[in-house]
């Protein structure tokens, strides 16, 4: 989104933004995987298994799987030249091969005491013997391993956090200056890079927590059962039970006492609370722009124009950023403000709602989310620069692409098989194009790079037709290579001879394209109805068949660009 060369602001922020995003997918998501896997294992294996293996041994069997599991991961990436998930997995293979080295050569133990504590300018020197645990006795080190590792992860977040509180103090600035110069162009592409990565945080966030919510329920539920541990041991002295009685088997649980879970159900909570207050704002947002739709029938232009933007909406942006600064204030201080009363009751009163959160989550992911996530797939899958990557610096040789985003790449070369075998040789003197949504997008780049010969279709002059698209509302304001501001290249001006947009008043996606220099355009509202089943309107097959019949000679020369427009 950011333009590199815009200005040092945008360079830095990208560059901040970038090593945030690869912290997340990389190290961090890594390390959160192979701690909650021993953690699993410890909190629900058979008591005969933790008697029979030390927690040394069973650490570095979950490692050793993990490491086998990641290469078998790079195998398939490979294979299928799919870039979407081999930076976790390279992060994966060195996380858990360095774990395994250090347990092996009982190095990991003291290197994790080593690490502060979670609390400011207190080091971390005796903590374990601080909370009971004895990390010297192998049967009883399973806590050190997860409460050590757990104390990296988080000062990984709180690094994290203070990189996106960096980009905060930016976005502060690039707005001052703005209002300074009078020009807010930038702004929205500032905040909404911010915005998008601290969603993603969010949902990741709120997604493995929601995974591993019973894994903190068994471990609560452990702490419990073992403090009646020696109560159940004299009852079997004086005879009062059998060991064959059930409740002998209740106590006989995994002795896993960690000491961080209400911080981290805290976290959760705030964390969902959040990711909840940000769906609720968004569903007022829609249900508020249906309002002005239906009110604006009358004037469907006006109507459009007036109508608030869903997608990277000022307000959510903002709504993100501000909650997100709470919640790593929150992780940030908690350690410090946790004996507290006032504090420990709002946690009290809080954690309920994690575990509602945690039972409904599932629930949520229906039909809108799962149109939501394919929007941002979109997005992702037509931006991905893989030499970004990890992977690529460490193994080239394996991850080396002909293409700078070869997921564009891959959709072009579909869409250009296409157009071969049915067009190519057909000698056609026109083709349209009819595109709906991200389709739109897809034939604009074939358009643009393909100009002026247009081999693909023989050579043919072509017309676009489109609906629901993205490219005004979403591309040209946030990514600069769509910006309306960039010229038409002269083939794709001299030789497109039509394009009609068509969006409906309440498309939270498709609106209005202002188009480059050099390209004519004709922009049409149409009535209530969303982002889909534009095909079954009859404007749609109105405005093809005025094209295919050649009654438009020319669409309308674009109007002037307004203040507010895509830059």
């Amino acid at each position: 989104m950011l333009d590199p060369r815009r200005s040092w602001t945008s360079w830095l922020l990208r560059k901040i933004l970038w090593i945030a995003g690869w912290l997340l997918r990389g190290p961090i998501a890594a390390l959160t995987i192979a701690t909650s896997a021993i953690c699993a294992l410890l909190l629900f294996e058979p008591v005969t298994i933790g008697s029979t293996f030390d927690a040394r041994w069973q650490f570095l069997a979950v490692e050793g799987a993990l490491f086998a599991a990641s290469l078998f991961g790079f195998y398939k990436i490979v294979q299928r030249q799919d870039y979407s998930w081999y930076d976790t997995a390279f992060w994966l293979w060195l996380t858990s091969l360095t774990l395994f080295i250090l347990a092996y050569n009982d190095l990991l133990l003291p290197a994790l005491d080593r690490v502060w504590d979670l609390k400011f300018g207190t080091a971390a020197a005796g903590h374990a013997v601080a909370t009971g645990i004895d990390c010297a006795d192998p049967t009883r080190a399973g806590p050190c391993y997860i409460n050590g590792l757990y104390k990296v992860i988080i000062w990984g977040w709180r690094f994290w956090g203070l990189l996106l509180f960096v980009c905060a103090l930016f976005l502060l600035f690039a707005m001052a200056w703005a209002r300074r110069v009078r020009d807010h162009t930038g702004i929205a592409s500032l905040s909404t890079s911010i915005a998008i990565l601290i969603l993603q945080f969010l949902l990741w966030t709120t997604v493995v927590v929601t995974v591993i919510y019973p894994m903190l329920n068994r471990a609560e539920t452990n702490s419990t059962l073992t403090k009646a541990g020696p109560l159940i041991d004299r009852a079997l002295e004086r005879g009062e039970i059998k060991p064959a009685d059930p409740v002998v088997k209740l106590a006989q649980v995994p002795n896993i006492e960690l000491e961080w879970i209400q911080r981290f159900k805290f976290i959760y909570a705030a964390t969902a609370m959040t990711v909840m207050l940000f769906l609720a704002a968004a569903w007022y947002l829609m249900e508020f722009r249906k309002y002005r739709a239906r009110a604006g029938l009358s004037d469907l232009e006006k109507t459009a124009r007036r109508m608030p933007r869903l997608l990277f909406n000022p307000g959510l942006v903002a709504l993100l950023i501000i909650a997100y600064l709470v919640v790593i204030t929150l992780v940030v201080l908690q350690p410090l403000i946790e004996n507290k009363t006032l504090f420990v009751q709002l946690r009290n009163y809080v954690l309920p709602f994690a575990a509602l959160v945690a039972l409904v989550m599932p629930f949520f992911f229906g039909h809108r989310i799962a149109n939501v996530v394919h929007i941002a797939r979109d997005l992702i899958d037509h931006h991905y620069i893989p030499r970004l990557e990890t992977a690529t610096y460490f193994m080239p040789s394996l991850f080396r692409t002909r293409y700078i985003r070869p997921r564009r790449a891959r959709i072009q070369n579909r869409l250009k098989l296409i157009l071969n075998t049915f067009l190519a040789g057909q000698q056609y003197d026109e083709v349209v194009f009819v595109a709906h949504s991200q389709g739109s997008v897809v034939v604009y780049d074939y358009l643009n790079d393909a100009a002026p010969a247009y081999a693909e279709i023989g050579g043919a002059r072509p017309s676009l037709l489109t609906f629901g698209s993205p490219i005004g509302a979403v591309y040209q304001r946030y990514f600069y290579e769509y910006a309306a501001r960039i010229p038409a290249p002269p083939g794709l001006a001299s030789r497109l001879k039509c394009w009609i947009n068509l969006y409906r008043v309440d498309d939270y996606i498709g609106g209005r394209i202002y188009p480059p220099e050099g390209l004519t355009l004709d922009n049409r509202v149409m009535g209530l109805g969303g982002h889909t089943s534009y095909w079954s309107e009859p404007e749609v097959a109105d405005a093809l068949d005025a094209i295919v019949r050649n009654q438009i000679a020319d669409c309308a020369r674009p109007p002037p660009l307004p203040r507010d427009g895509p830059v």
